[in-house]
């Protein structure tokens, strides 16, 4: 690599690439991979330890300085024994709660424990200690493949939907209380992260050496943060190297900023470190057809990884929903192809796949089929039988991604708080009503910036030596003030978590004349399956994908015992040209008790490489979760589930029903490494 200098150099201007120009060399193209730069960046700063409080703590002001491990990352804990961290001698970054294939297989694995879908290992997580008690995160660390596949309902991340995009969650993440920060510290926090970038030399560890010299160029020091952040401008119009040596270094023109010393703000950098990152983390899925989701997350997921996709696929059996199908029709319609097929074509010839990162045949023979048929299976299923199994597993857990992405309480918090204080304890744990949660946030909801010194002892795991302490999950994020983001997202889906009917309009049309100079038109709206009794707004938008917060209420009624209604208005009136129904919904008081103990639904793809399962992380194995499921399908037809879904109920499973069902979902496993 050549410096740029002298007036026989060649001269790249930002003008020129932002033009898209590209020059020949050596009789060839040099297209700059902006995109692929900004996956391979996103993942450096994934990997970034000097973001976190302990190095603030240890380094003097110097981020560039070498500092003694964390503790907290010297070991990593598993459900058995800890063993060495592959970031021992240093400290918090994103992966150690995210790990890959550094203890698994491949290029940059030590062969021990296995490949991850970046989780972890253990039930949960170990965070940098303070002077707060805090030793651990709140919930089992979730997987991040396939965490941003496109989907029909908002986005919510994390496992109570705290956060509405994937930038709001890595900021929040780099700041937090997982990378050592206090509450309180939110702004040290951005100001000591913006200067790690700032001020980054570019010779360390993981700019020159990490996965393989992969953020390194020929000379050490030049992808120092600043140089990268800034589109190694020179201040003087032109690239400080020839371009096509930077291709996986050269991030999009539209992220750089101006590095000089007073000119990038530190919420200017913080936002570009969390874009970028983004950008790394919609790269992580698994296996799918080209024609699937493409590089920045649009399409449809095609999977084509597992034994369970290979059978499809060898079968001629959908591998998606049709047009206008919804994944509970699909799944019965694959239910009942599966459960008629004269000669199956199983997995079990090597020629259809093996497994380099799992310790399992890659197979999907009769006793898969069978476990399918179980997890398909719901109360009203055609091939349902006299004490047939029913799982009602796709009813949450719905195909292809195997999630439907939102929340339900299956009485997971309740089987660990009641392993603690006893059988029966949640049921009569005393949990504050709305108005009582919102007079004293401190006292009930769990601690932000704007309330540092919140107890949130309903975000807390349940211990021995603490009465009433336990993870109520959404219930800590609904109406909550301090999270505004995720409550228009929550509130699009409310109908569905309450199972209010979702009301149609059956027929619309134009009555009156308009004669003797009276216009006495109107436009009438008929409405069907509503709730009997209930209220409804007329919607009315000029564009039909705005967001339903942005469509204008026109009118409102109440729909009949039958759950019809119908509604009139004036044609000169009209200004609008789409329509919609929507019901009124109960208030935060009511509803607010109905949040309790619900949990985002998980995919159940790739499991092998995420265990141990449940937010608690207190299962260990797939027959383990199904005789949960059992035990607790049980209570809730007992009554004996809190708030339980209504959906826990329908499943019945017997002791035949737990091999089968282990066995279909080792058959959703495939092989995934970075």
């Amino acid at each position: 690599m050549n410096l740029i200098s002298g007036s026989r150099s060649i001269l790249f201007t930002f003008l020129v690439l932002l033009l898209g120009y590209q020059t020949k060399a050596d009789n060839d193209t040099f297209p700059t991979d902006f995109d692929g730069a900004n996956v391979n960046i996103g993942e450096r700063l994934f990997l970034e330890t000097r973001f976190s409080e302990y190095f603030f703590a240890h380094s003097g002001g110097d981020v560039n300085a070498t500092v003694p491990g964390d503790p907290t990352v010297a070991t990593l804990k598993t459900t058995s024994k800890p063993v060495l961290g592959p970031f021992a001698g240093q400290a918090m970054n994103c992966r150690q709660c995210h790990l890959v294939d550094e203890k698994g297989y491949g290029d940059f694995g030590d062969h021990t424990l296995g490949n991850r879908t970046y989780a972890d290992f253990t039930r949960r997580s170990p965070v940098p200690p303070r002077d707060d008690g805090l030793t651990q995160t709140t919930r089992n660390s979730m997987p991040l493949v396939d965490a941003l596949l496109p989907r029909n309902v908002p986005l919510f991340l994390h496992h109570d939907g705290q956060f509405a995009s994937a930038h709001d969650l890595i900021i929040g993440t780099l700041t937090g209380r997982t990378y050592g920060w206090k509450p309180d510290e939110y702004a040290t926090a951005v100001h000591h992260i913006a200067n790690v970038i700032r001020d980054d030399d570019g010779v360390g560890y993981l700019a020159l050496m990490a996965r393989d010299s992969r953020f390194a160029i020929e000379l050490p020091g030049e992808t120092a943060y600043a140089n990268v952040f800034s589109g190694f401008n020179s201040y003087q119009g032109n690239f400080l190297f020839d371009p096509r040596t930077l291709t996986s270094d050269l991030i999009s023109p539209q992220f750089w900023l101006d590095m000089r010393p007073g000119a990038a703000t530190d919420e200017q950098i913080l936002d570009t470190v969390a874009t970028l990152i983004e950008k790394y983390l919609r790269n992580l899925a698994l296996s799918q057809a080209t024609n699937g989701v493409d590089f920045v997350g649009n399409g449809t997921p095609i999977f084509n990884g597992s034994p369970f996709d290979v059978f499809l696929i060898k079968n001629n059996l959908p591998q998606l929903p049709d047009t206008n199908e919804t994944s509970a029709e699909y799944a019965q319609r694959l239910l009942k192809l599966v459960s008629q097929l004269p000669h199956p074509q199983y997995v079990i010839d090597p020629a259809d796949g093996e497994f380099t990162t799992h310790k399992q045949t890659f197979r999907f023979g009769p006793r898969e089929l069978q476990g399918l048929e179980i997890f398909l299976r719901n109360k009203d299923s055609e091939s349902n039988k006299p004490n047939s199994n029913v799982g009602n597993c796709a009813t949450c857990h719905s195909l292809p991604a195997f999630t439907d992405f939102v929340f339900h309480n299956t009485g997971v918090a309740q089987e660990e708080y009641d392993a603690i204080h006893g059988s029966g304890s949640f049921k009569k744990l005393e949990v504050p009503d709305f108005a009582t949660r919102q007079a004293n946030y401190d006292a009930y909801l769990p601690p932000t910036p704007q309330h540092p010194f919140a107890t949130g002892i309903f975000e807390t795991p349940p211990v021995k030596t603490q009465l009433g302490a336990t993870d109520l999950g959404l219930w800590n994020v609904y109406a909550n003030p301090d999270f505004p983001a995720p409550q228009a997202g929550i509130e699009q889906i409310l109908p569905r978590l309450l199972r209010l009917p979702t009301p149609q309009i059956a027929n619309a049309r134009v009555s009156g004349d308009q004669t003797g100079g009276t216009d006495t038109r109107s436009f009438t709206i008929l409405g069907t399956n509503g709730a009997p009794g209930g209220t409804y707004y007329v919607m009315a938008s000029t564009d039909p994908l705005l967001p339903m917060t942005n469509w204008v209420i026109i009118a409102t009624n109440t729909f009949d015992q039958q759950g019809h209604g119908s509604v009139s208005i004036p044609l000169s009136d009209m200004t609008q040209t789409f329509f919609r129904l929507s019901i009124q919904l109960p208030g935060p008081a009511e509803v607010l008790p109905q949040m309790l103990a619900r949990f985002k639904t998980p995919t159940v793809r790739d499991l092998g490489h995420s265990n141990p399962y449940l937010h608690t992380g207190r299962m260990n194995s797939f027959e383990a979760v199904a005789r949960f499921y059992q035990t607790f399908s049980k209570k809730a037809r007992q009554g004996a589930v809190r708030n339980g879904d209504p959906e826990l109920s329908n499943i019945v499973l017997n002791d035949s029903a737990i091999v089968p069902l282990a066995a279909f979902l080792r058959s959703l496993n495939e092989d995934y490494t970075d």
